[in-house]
């Protein structure tokens, strides 16, 4: 069974976001991580930020971007494009300001970690959206070579907690794929790539991706990975 659906069979335990975040936040250390944030901002007057940083950082760290302080929102979260971050990546980070360069030192340094990237899964232009910063205290090079091995798993545990975390994506969803659609998701769970999948399945890339475009529709989900998560979560897989 794959580490995705290991989780979500876990998760299941948990019925509050509390106690389903303890359960996702076990996993960390299987994958390489060491901190992570997830922050939905889309709902502004109860915005939720989760953390397994100390307290004292955390609610630090909710002040500074309830009052608009914080670089990781204002940058990470206006799209979906995949961005470095920590003070590992501050070559990779002209564009930021010296005060918002100064915050992110301050916050690797507080938390004991150099490298990470970010996870949107809803983007919001003015940085209202929903995504996780995943952190580790690799240098740049290690960071690179770990996110090679498991960014698969990275992005498929941001959305599997996001479902878990968000009740109406995975509860009450009515089952309206097909066999197929199923198949090409459940292999995806389990970590196979597209090519993978197409030769199991005894179809083209072409179609798979079909298949999956399809399931992702009749989900509303906006991504691939968004879909697996969904499907695990409401058990379809």
């Amino acid at each position: 069974m794959s580490l995705i659906r290991s989780l979500a069979d876990t998760m299941d335990a948990g019925s509050t976001p509390l106690q389903i975040w303890k359960s996702a936040i076990e996993c960390l250390p299987q994958f390489g991580l060491s901190k992570v944030i997830f922050m939905d901002l889309s709902q502004r007057d109860t915005p939720l930020i989760l953390t397994n940083a100390c307290d004292t950082w955390a609610n630090r760290y909710r002040h500074a971007v309830l009052a608009g302080l914080d670089p990781f929102a204002r940058n990470c979260l206006t799209g979906t494009t995949t961005q470095t971050t920590g003070i590992g990546h501050f070559e990779d980070h002209e564009h930021l300001t010296q005060v918002e360069l100064d915050q992110i030192a301050q916050g690797s340094a507080s938390l004991g970690v150099r490298t990470g990237m970010s996870v949107t899964i809803r983007p919001d232009i003015n940085g209202a959206g929903v995504g996780l910063n995943l952190m580790t205290d690799y240098n740049r090079a290690d960071f690179s070579q770990l996110r090679a091995e498991h960014e698969d798993t990275w992005r498929a545990w941001c959305q599997l907690l996001y479902a878990g975390l968000n009740a109406q994506s995975a509860k009450n969803q009515p089952l309206t794929l097909t066999k197929k659609q199923l198949d090409c998701l459940a292999y995806f769970s389990d970590g196979l790539r597209t090519s993978e999948v197409a030769y199991k399945m005894g179809l083209s890339e072409s179609t798979v991706e079909l298949h999956v475009r399809n399931a992702r529709l009749s989900l509303n989900a906006r991504t691939r990975d968004q879909a697996v998560a969904i499907a695990v979560r409401a058990k379809f897989i």
